[in-house]
């Protein structure tokens, strides 16, 4: 070895060795010291953590994450984690965790402290294949729960997308509709059956013909068999999801004056923070389905109350 070699070596022992990721205790205090290009090392005081109980965790996960907790408080990577148990904090599998009250995914996220699995009781909580779990009825893909009446039919096709005898399911959504024998997958968000495309877990907006609610017949004698038709006149403004989800809904309404009744309503998530609500209706030997897709404008602060562009659609079919 040259002696231009050993320097290099020495130097980048040295380097890796200054570039410490963790937690210290010093004196009375709990620190969390990181490294990062822009700043280089830093160090800073974590003011919740008592040192006289803290201690650091491991755990057989190949999570990137440095654990630590003390008597009362749970924290990854410095990060005090709220409402979790630090003493039943135990490692599950595939990025799940829990505590004796609830499961959490750390696999991915938007907020750390927002990764508890709603809804689901740990105990039950059985791995597929990562991200895929499942609890009781409960499909978890993640941190997302959906309910699913024929989960033992469900096999995972990749990450984003799985099936079961009845349904397609996009991440925590299921395709309502689309036929699960010619559904072929076309992007980790996207994919198209014999009927539609579909796009973050509904029917593509392209497959709408776009026309006017003033102008649409809703007497025409082969209404059922009309082509999926989207109404962009309805809301001329912004609205709010939470004041607006349980008022009229347009079409529903036109519907119901021509015979049409209520079979159930969905209310769900779509594409990041949108929503949509799901009305499906029967008429003799015609069923239809009503969606009043509420796209989240990411324009406007996220403090704003009427920060949704609304629009209703329909689409029919003979039984």
């Amino acid at each position: 070895m040259t002696i231009r070699q050993l320097a290099i070596l020495v130097l980048t022992i040295s380097t890796l060795a200054s570039c410490r990721r963790g937690y210290k205790i010093e004196g009375d205090k709990v620190y969390y010291e990181s490294w990062n290009e822009g700043s280089g090392q830093n160090k800073r005081i974590i003011e919740q953590a008592d040192a006289r109980t803290f201690k650091e965790l491991t755990f057989d996960c190949d999570c990137d994450f440095e654990f630590g907790k003390d008597k009362n408080h749970l924290f990854i990577d410095g990060a005090l984690i709220k409402n979790i148990d630090p003493n039943t904090f135990e490692f599950i599998g595939n990025y799940i965790f829990r505590d004796k009250d609830s499961a959490y995914f750390f696999g991915f996220y938007n907020n750390i402290n927002d990764c508890v699995i709603k809804g689901i009781n740990p105990d039950k909580i059985k791995l597929i294949k990562y991200p895929w779990s499942k609890a009781d009825n409960f499909l978890i893909h993640g941190g997302e729960a959906i309910n699913i009446d024929d989960l033992n039919e469900f096999v995972p096709i990749d990450d984003n997308w799985g099936k079961t005898k009845k349904y397609i399911i996009n991440n925590s959504q299921i395709l309502y509709g689309a036929d699960v024998e010619t559904f072929k997958i076309t992007s980790p968000f996207q994919g198209k059956d014999k009927n539609y495309n579909y796009e973050f877990g509904i029917i593509s907006e392209d497959d709408f013909k776009k026309t006017s609610i003033k102008t649409f017949d809703f007497d025409r004698k082969d209404f059922c068999e009309y082509e999926p038709t989207a109404f962009e006149d309805i809301y001329s403004s912004l609205l709010s999801y939470k004041e607006d989800q349980n008022k009229r809904i347009e079409i529903v309404e036109k519907l119901k004056l021509k015979g049409f009744t209520i079979r159930n309503i969905r209310y769900s998530n779509w594409s990041g923070e949108s929503k949509i609500i799901s009305v499906s209706l029967v008429k003799d030997k015609c069923n239809c389905i009503v969606e009043k897709l509420y796209r989240y404008d990411y324009s406007k602060p996220s403090e704003t109350e009427n920060i949704f562009k609304v629009t209703e659609r329909m689409r029919c079919e003979p039984k």
